[in-house]
């Protein structure tokens, strides 16, 4: 009998196992999120993990410990986040930084895994005891955990500029090809299935 850990699966059953990951996983995912796990071989392992889990089985998804340090400028907060692209209407102007020395906070990454439309999203995190992160959490946490954009976009609905036009934007993360992106996207419009919105305990 071979030794735990040595055995090997044959033939027929590893193309069963690659059967069966093929017919878990979603066949709608966006291109550049399937890009973006090919690129990654953690997060990859980590989708694997989650598809072959049963339903009932599957962790809630730990919060992200942040710093928010309330006295360093929206610029020098984008600055620390080492983005490879940033939409340049985020501006201090735009997005006033909002707050008063340092805090901790935990930033949970809600997935509601639907198109959702941003108030929504805000009812329902409130019926979890939540509210939307603002874009100095948003901040807090791309900084100090610059992979996980990668993955998924990730949401901050809690401050909103409204442009000249009268269009409200709301910032998220995602990435850019290889590279991270800080954007603006509408505040009306719906958000895709892959989308987690930051949020924080009320």
């Amino acid at each position: 009998m071979p030794q735990q850990g040595t055995a090997r699966m044959d033939t027929d059953l590893f193309a069963a196992f690659c059967a069966r990951v093929i017919e878990r996983l979603p066949r709608d995912m966006d291109p550049t999120i399937a890009q973006g796990h090919i690129d990654n071989p953690s997060a990859l392992a980590k989708l694997l993990r989650e598809a072959l889990m049963p339903p009932d089985e599957k962790p809630a998804t730990p919060p992200y410990l942040v710093t928010v340090d309330y006295g360093m400028s929206l610029a020098d907060m984008i600055a620390a986040g080492r983005y490879d692209w940033t939409n340049s209407d985020i501006t201090a102007k735009h997005f006033p930084v909002k707050g008063e020395g340092k805090a901790e906070v935990e930033i949970q990454l809600v997935h509601f895994d639907r198109v959702m439309g941003s108030d929504d999203v805000i009812r329902e995190l409130d019926k979890m005891g939540l509210r939307p992160a603002a874009i100095e959490e948003l901040l807090a946490c791309g900084a100090k955990y610059p992979d996980v954009q990668r993955e998924f976009p990730i949401v901050a609905l809690k401050s909103v500029w409204r442009s000249a036009f009268g269009y409200r934007y709301v910032a998220y993360l995602f990435r850019h090809g290889s590279g991270r992106s800080l954007y603006l996207f509408w505040f009306g419009d719906g958000w895709g299935e892959v989308c987690r919105f930051a949020a924080v305990r009320k």
